[in-house]
């Protein structure tokens, strides 16, 4: 078995056939499909089931609800390929996504590859393919300022993943993709990009931004918060400064959306970092300064 591609899926019946579709697209066909179903409330595990009964390569488990993370996690479990490929039940990967990527890692010897990937929203709408070359500093300082990239761009290597002992569990239920990619890179993993070649599609819901960019605010502090207590050295100076480009994202939100929500969540922090963060905000004005520059204006 080539590649063990993991869905967590919670109330995804919906989406969860054409992320489907997209494996059964792959030009390369040795893989399986572990479904997750993260209990589910609505039919997403009768839809997963007759997936599986349709084709011999989909499996579904099933767990009580306890977050993408442990859903992942559990897929791994029972995980029987030499790559892993995550992929979220409303996103989908284009068909030469998994051959390449198995090529150049064979021919490499790689612990981790990724493709650029583009966004697409409910009206069709697709952006230009999107890639960042990644280092474990870009990883802890600009990860969601012009230097993230979506979990299903990746293919891992199952060795790599167990000889390390990753896992997506933590204490703190948010932005576990960022919590995987720091302890990934800090393995110091063999690595590579394809970057003119948009093998993932990220599927953008347009609807609710305020909500979305109010828990968005919630769960990047409160994970920052629960990050803190786990780095040591310079890891910790370059988290702070991460901290302080994320208060200029914060009090631009607040002018934004004028959310007591979001002005709350700053409690989230614990003040020490708060304090030291408010410090380094002169200078990492400039980074996000240029980031807005790129991402709005010169676009």
């Amino acid at each position: 078995m080539k590649v063990s591609v993991i869905i967590p899926c919670y109330n995804q019946a919906l989406f969860l056939p054409k992320a489907i579709a997209s494996l059964q697209a792959q030009t390369l066909e040795d893989w399986e499909c572990i479904i997750v179903d993260d209990g589910s409330t609505d039919n997403t595990a009768e839809v997963a089931a007759n997936l599986a009964l349709q084709d011999g390569r989909v499996h579904m488990l099933q767990k009580i609800n306890g977050g993408s993370a442990s859903a992942r996690d559990l897929g791994l479990k029972h995980a029987q390929g030499e790559y892993i490929q995550f992929l979220d039940a409303d996103d989908w990967l284009e068909p030469e996504k998994l051959a390449r990527q198995v090529a150049l890692m064979e021919g490499e010897n790689l612990d981790i590859s990724y493709t650029a990937y583009c966004s697409e929203n409910s009206n069709g709408h697709r952006t230009k393919p999107q890639s960042v070359k990644l280092n474990l500093y870009k990883i802890l300082v600009h990860w969601g300022l012009g230097a993230s990239v979506p979990v299903h761009s990746f293919l891992y290597q199952t060795d790599f993943i167990k000889k390390h002992r990753l896992t997506f569990q933590n204490s703190c239920r948010f932005r576990e993709d960022w919590r995987w990619h720091i302890l990934c890179y800090k393995q110091r993993p063999k690595t590579a990009v394809i970057p003119n070649y948009c093998g993932a599609i990220y599927y953008q819901n347009e609807q609710g931004k305020t909500g979305s960019y109010v828990r968005m605010q919630e769960g990047n502090f409160a994970f920052m918060a629960s990050m803190a207590k786990q780095l040591k050295g310079t890891y910790k100076f370059l988290w702070v400064f991460r901290i302080s480009e994320e208060l200029w994202i914060w009090m631009l939100r607040m002018f934004k959306y004028r959310s007591t929500k979001i002005a709350k969540s700053i409690l989230l922090l614990d003040t020490g970092w708060t304090i030291a963060a408010i410090l380094l905000m002169p200078i990492s004005f400039w980074w996000i300064a240029v980031y807005f520059i790129k991402t709005y204006i010169a676009r």
